[in-house]
């Protein structure tokens, strides 16, 4: 193993939830409330590996070692700096996979968007990450690890900026096909003891499996939803987003409006305008039918360059018209700025590869 690389094991103690760690500290002959002091190291203060945990006994961090549990798992491989600020890092985990995840400032705040798995299956036309193909899930201890090392880079290279505040499940791959893991780490986040952020400070995207939304609402997850619409009608979206063919437009709009119901929360619409295609006067009109009488708000992006080249970001001028087209709707759209697209780290741009941030 190369000097720096991560403990090869599976035992990530940022992966257990409060109750697991409860019992692994009793299992290694330590008292309950042990496992508190630990959970502080591991979500607050971001230790680096359990000797870093100086109030917990000797004899405990070698029991827990020598079980295999480690803290951190990954390698950072490659870093790449926008010149908007914007930093792009390329990770190697415990198997030698790789993920990316971005970091969005602002003059406000800081902003974190993680990957929930190593490459992803949903094979968006429009999205780099799809032609990876899916390899695995990340555990609850790689996606807080994200977390933790961009916190913590933040506090050694640029002091004085904002606290890591917002996070968005957005990155590589779909969290609604790995909701156990992305459950853990936004309950973690959320949880006083340690990030105590806010549910509105966090979303978790999904390009559309319903059954995930519907399980989202049900588990009472501490999250705000975001949907990738990114078509007005279910032939346009299916073109585009293969999810589409599997769980229907009107099948999913029904999803949403059962969250809403069930949550009494908005719901985000993610909607990429494309030249020709969802960037039209029918696309406009039909997406001012899905957000008319909805508890809803559409964030717009123009395409970002992706390796299809049948899809065109529209122009300033097409995007203005389909804007003026949305009429009285508009007030529930946004058009979003691009972040780090110089690197490569702007939405659906994400896509792991040859050991280098690309």
């Amino acid at each position: 193993m190369r000097e720096g690389a991560p403990a090869q094991s599976t035992r990530s103690l940022r992966s257990l939830s409060a109750s697991e760690l409860e019992q692994l500290v009793l299992e290694c002959g330590g008292k309950k409330y042990r496992a508190a002091q630990i959970a502080l190291w591991l979500h607050r203060d971001d230790v680096e590996s359990v000797d870093g945990m100086v109030n917990v006994p000797l004899e405990l961090r070698s029991a827990i070692s020598e079980r295999g549990w480690v803290v951190e798992q990954m390698t950072e491989v490659g870093r790449q700096e926008s010149t908007d600020g914007t930093v792009k890092w390329l990770y190697e985990s415990w198997d030698g996979s790789k993920i990316e995840c971005v970091l969005i400032p602002t003059e406000e705040r800081n902003s974190i968007c993680v990957s929930t798995q190593v490459g992803c299956a949903m094979q968006c036309a429009f999205c780099r990450t799809g032609r990876l193909g899916f390899k695995r899930n990340l555990s609850a201890g790689e996606i807080l690890e994200q977390f933790v090392r961009t916190r913590r880079w933040l506090k050694e290279r640029r002091p004085g900026s904002p606290a890591l505040s917002n996070v968005v499940f957005m990155g590589m791959g779909e969290p609604m096909n790995n909701l156990d893991e992305v459950e853990k780490a936004v309950r973690w986040l959320h949880d006083q003891r340690s990030s105590n952020l806010a549910r509105r400070h966090m979303t978790v995207s999904t390009s559309g499996v319903v059954p995930g939304i519907r399980e989202f609402a049900r588990r009472g997850i501490p999250a705000q939803l975001a949907v990738s619409l990114n078509g007005s009608n279910q032939e346009m979206r299916a073109e585009l987003m293969p999810v589409s063919r599997r769980w229907p437009l009107p099948e999913l709009l029904s999803a949403v409006d059962d969250y809403i119901a069930e949550t009494g929360l908005e719901v985000t619409f993610e909607f990429v305008l494309i030249r020709g295609i969802t960037c039209t006067d029918s696309a406009a009109d039909e997406l001012k039918e899905i957000v008319r009488n909805r508890k809803c708000k559409v964030n717009a992006i123009a395409l970002n360059s992706s390796e299809n080249e049948k899809l065109v970001s529209p122009s300033q001028e097409e995007i203005d018209r389909f804007f003026v087209r949305m009429g009285s709707a508009r007030k529930f759209i946004t058009l979003r700025q691009p972040r780090g697209r110089d690197i490569l780290a702007a939405c659906g741009q994400l896509a792991a590869q040859k050991g280098k941030a690309n």
